[in-house]
Order: structure tokens, then sequence, then C-alpha cells
């Protein structure tokens, strides 16, 4: 079984850094932002997986046929899909080029690392509401078996709405302005979770945090992906291998601070962390104003 663990690990990440490569692509020849709203068909994604496991519950299908039949579906839509994909503005010029004659991967390391760090504070969080809201809501807050999900189910929701959102933001106000309101916004949820009394109120603060920092992510994967005198690929496969950084230090970390007393620390966590977002905020720019930064230094 660890075995198996480990290759779809492989595969999820291969999937996860080729499709946001294929994102960034795909937003340059639109000329415009279209990467939070590719995010939010992931969201969407997420909520009919729900449905879906619950839908197999409630039949009473085994896990066995119910995974083999999310295969079989997710197989044949890359058979079908694939053809489509935009290739590489530059042909296979590259494989007529030997590999003593092409030129070194180059991605800057510093805008690329403080890009990482923003990913691995929102997995953090991420993992904080995916893997404990319920648990909060039971325990903390008395919530019934039947109300504590909603937790992360407005998440969700509030993840959709933002992402799908997100790119007309950043058309008008840009990446960076967008970065900044949608951290201020998670501040004050994660606030609003830390000293809620209610469940009604702990699940509206959930959804807030949806509104507010999921639309940071895609922007994250677009800055890496136009990084001056990057290879934007390299750059995005890189920037991918801190999402899991996230989601592992948020496991163990968030893991140790959640005792049955002490469940409203899970939440202090990201909410101490999130603000750092806001130093790096400029990092999000785009390139050409990062060009025109990195000359006006001395």
């Amino acid at each position: 079984m660890y075995a198996a663990f480990a290759v779809y690990g492989i595969g999820v990440g291969a999937t996860d850094a080729s499709t946001n490569m294929q994102g960034v692509t795909v937003q340059r020849l639109y000329g415009r932002s279209i990467m939070t709203s590719f995010h939010g068909m992931w969201s969407i994604g997420a909520i009919v997986g729900a449905l879906y496991a619950a839908a197999c519950a409630k039949l009473e299908i085994g896990l066995m046929p119910s995974l083999v039949a999310v295969g079989v579906v997710g197989v044949a839509a890359t058979l079908v899909l694939s053809p489509y994909l935009v290739r590489p503005a530059v042909e296979h010029e590259a494989s007529e080029v030997s590999e003593v004659e092409r030129p070194p991967l180059h991605v800057p390391w510093r805008p690329l690392v403080a890009l990482g760090l923003v990913v691995v504070v929102f997995y953090l969080a991420d993992t904080s509401v995916m893997s404990w809201s319920t648990i909060y809501l039971h325990d903390a807050l008395d919530a019934a078996k039947s109300v504590a999900p909603l937790g992360y189910a407005a998440y969700q929701v509030g993840a959709v709405i933002s992402r799908l959102a997100g790119d007309r933001f950043v058309v008008r106000f840009g990446a960076v302005a967008v970065v900044r309101a949608g951290t201020v916004v998670g501040i004050v949820a994660l606030a609003l979770v830390v000293v809620a009394p209610t469940p009604a109120l702990a699940i509206a603060a959930f959804g807030l945090m949806g509104l507010g920092l999921p639309v940071i992510i895609p922007l994250a994967f677009a800055a890496a992906g136009n990084l001056p005198g990057s290879d934007a690929d390299v750059a995005i496969a890189r920037l991918n291998l801190f999402n899991y950084l996230g989601n592992i230090i948020g496991a163990g970390l968030i893991g140790v601070l959640a005792t049955e007393g002490a469940l409203r620390w899970i939440y202090v966590v990201p909410l101490v962390l999130v603000p750092s977002i806001l130093f790096v905020a400029r990092t999000f720019a785009p390139a050409k104003e990062m060009e025109a930064a990195a000359q006006a230094r001395p």
C-alpha cells in the first residue's frame, strides 16, 4: 500500500506541475490573467469529488470500484484532451540540439523562494481547514455531526467565488493589490475563527477565509512562470515543491497542537504566519515591472 501511495504521489506531483505550466502558457497566449479561474475549476472539482464520495458512501459502493471508476474517467479524459494542449512556442527545435549545446536552465532563486514561502504559508492554512475544521467545529464548538462539515464546505464555496472572480480584479487592480487584499481578508477570517463563540460564526469565518486566501496560489504560479530571465516551466516545477512542503509542515505542526483542550491553537499558527505574505507581495508584480525595478537598483 505504501508503494502505491508513493506512485500516486509521483503522479499527482507531475500533474500539479504540468497543469500549472499549461495554465501559465495559455495565460500568456491570452495576454491577460486567467490563472485564478483556472484554479477555480480545481475547487469545483474538489466539491464534485466530495459529492461523489458522499454518493458512493450512501449507495454503499465499495472503495475499490469507486476508485477504479475515477481512474477510468481520468485516463479517458486525458487521452481525449491531451492532443489539444498547447505545445511550447519553439516546436521541437531543441530536440535537434545536443545536450552539450543547450544553455543551462536558469531560475532566479530569490523571488522564487519568496513565492515559495507564500505557498508554504497558504498550504499550512489550507491544511488547517481541510483536515481540522470539522473536528474544530465538533469538539471545540459543540457543533452537531451534520453541521461540522459545513466549515470546509463554506471554505470551498468561498474559494470557487474568489478564484472565478479573481482574474477580473487582477486585470483592474493588478496582482499585487489582489494578493494584499486576499491576505488581509484571510487574516480577518482567521482571527474570527480563533475567537468564534458559536459554530455559525466559525462557519461564516471559514467562508470568508475562502474568499481571501485561495486566490493567492494561482497568482503565485503565474508570477513564477513570468520571472524575468528564467525558464518558466522549471520555475513552476520548483515552486510546486513548496506546495507539498507546506502540507507536510502543516500536518506535522498542527497535529502536535491539536489536543482536545487547545484546538483553537490550530488556527493561531496560520493567523501568525499569513501576515508575512504582505511583506513579499511585490514579488507578484508582472515581469515588466520586476525588470524595471531590477534595472533601477544600483
